[in-house]
């Protein structure tokens, strides 16, 4: 077997290797398999293994190696993906005892772009329930753990995602973001998780819109350069898509070169107190901005706006899948199911309607500035069990948690988290970077030029 250090290499540098026949896919595939079954059981990242696809998928990359074709992008590279996706063949349970026994007809499209790039698929990674919890616990699977201390959630939706990353159980993963779904989980385990903008990646075949525009996939990562190239991998859209961002050039050269100086906004402020460790890192973080020859300046725009309105496309979300036995349901998404009959399609459309106008408000700081500077979360990862327990108070909860987060789901623009703090405790404190409407390539530059500044420790704590 291969050192077990290659588990740990970037994506980008297990592309390379395997093109120039220094390691082979069949090797990385079996290096992960047997750090799975090893780390994984105290972490719960993994809920499915498909290791004859895996196989098939490597000795086909080998062959295309061999024969010196054109490779794809992540050509070999050993990937997981969310159980909430599409994988043709496989169960599509959306994490739910609902639909366990669902198999998926295709892919999602971000799968189909995988597989199209070369990526070879491990598995399918932990998610609570329609992620919609943004902590990865619910009915169907254990706890996602966190490899940084397991007593600590690993965020979620894409919790089993960033635990994979993290703990070097795959190269890079697929995730989900509706509400934060992708950041929070990096911001929790110390990874990089990019949120790219509306449209940058169909919810088709399946979805026309998900969450009402809302949800996309995306990426988690070791580093910035990796998340550049999975959205590469995975960027396009389908005829007939009701949102896409035409891609005007690839993202993984802008996380190479340095950022151009920057109009950096800042801001600390939330509808809810912020951790102060979480505090004083973003302020460490903008002076940093400001030594790098960066324009920073505080900003204070109004991101306790969009509250009740996510409540309202979630709710209404969970109550328009076929659910035929709600006794199976999280005791959350039964509660969800039970109140979305109350919301009819008028009150939909004003929500819709009032969260657009909201988005434009919003949106309209960036005509001071190029680039948002948040904590990505208001404070480190809790304790697995400890948050959204009641079901009268869990939205709240977890609104509180997510405020730097959810708005930018719903104005639809890139933003990613960067490892770049940790608490006095050891937890990692994740900073969040958000970009103009479809520019993900500004937010690229600057986590990367930061990312090399402040060393990051990204994998650290990740298990031998």
């Amino acid at each position: 077997m291969i050192d077990d250090a290659w588990a740990l290499k970037s994506a980008i540098a297990q592309a390379r290797a395997i093109a120039g026949r220094q390691v082979k896919p069949g090797e990385l595939i079996a290096l992960y398999y047997e750090r799975i079954a090893r780390i994984d059981p105290e972490l719960n990242a993994y809920v499915l293994l498909t290791r004859e696809l895996a196989e098939s998928q490597a000795a086909a990359a080998e062959k295309r190696v061999a024969r010196g074709e054109q490779l794809g992008l992540l050509d070999g590279v050993p990937v997981s993906i969310k159980e909430t996706a599409a994988l043709a063949g496989y169960r599509n349970s959306l994490g739910s005892l609902v639909f366990e026994k669902s198999i998926a007809q295709v892919d999602s499209f971000a799968i189909g772009r995988l597989k199209d790039e070369g990526a070879v698929i491990l598995g399918k990674t932990n998610a609570p329930e329609f992620g919609t919890r943004p902590i990865t616990e619910g009915p169907m699977f254990p706890p996602a753990r966190n490899p940084v201390d397991t007593t600590r959630t690993a965020g979620g939706s894409s919790g089993g995602a960033a635990a994979a990353v993290a703990a070097g159980l795959c190269a890079l993963s697929h995730g989900g973001d509706g509400g934060g779904s992708i950041r929070i989980p990096a911001s929790c385990c110390g990874v990089v998780g990019l949120k790219p903008s509306r449209g940058r990646i169909s919810s088709g075949p399946l979805f026309g819109e998900d969450w009402a525009g809302l949800a996309t996939s995306g990426v988690i990562a070791r580093m910035v350069a990796d998340a550049a190239l999975g959205l590469d991998a995975m960027s396009g859209h389908l005829p007939g898509d009701p949102y896409w961002a035409e891609i005007a050039q690839p993202f993984l050269p802008a996380a190479g070169r340095k950022p151009a100086t920057l109009r950096v906004g800042w801001t600390i402020d939330a509808p809810v107190t912020v951790d102060p460790e979480v505090a004083d890192a973003v302020e460490s973080v903008a002076t940093e901005l400001a030594r790098l020859g960066h324009r920073v300046s505080r900003v204070r725009p109004d991101l306790g706006q969009f509250r009740p309105l996510i409540q309202i496309l979630a709710v209404t979300a969970v109550g328009a899948l076929p659910i035929d036995n709600q006794e199976l349901l999280d005791p959350l998404n039964r509660r969800m199911l039970e109140v979305a009959p109350m919301s009819t399609a008028v009150d939909y459309l004003k929500a819709l309607l009032e969260l657009h106008q909201q988005a434009r408000r919003l949106i309209a700081t960036w005509d001071q500035i190029d680039v948002l500077l948040t904590p990505t979360l208001t404070y480190p990862a809790p304790m697995v069990g400890a948050l959204g327990q009641n079901v009268d108070t869990a939205s709240e909860e977890f609104l509180d948690w997510l405020s730097f987060t959810h708005p930018f789901n719903c104005t639809g623009q890139p933003a990613i988290s960067l490892p770049l703090a940790t608490s006095k405790s050891g937890l990692p404190i994740g900073i969040q970077l958000v970009g103009r409407p479809r520019d993900e390539y500004s937010i690229l530059s600057l986590g990367a030029q930061l990312e090399a500044t402040l060393e990051p420790k990204m994998s650290a704590a990740a298990p031998a």
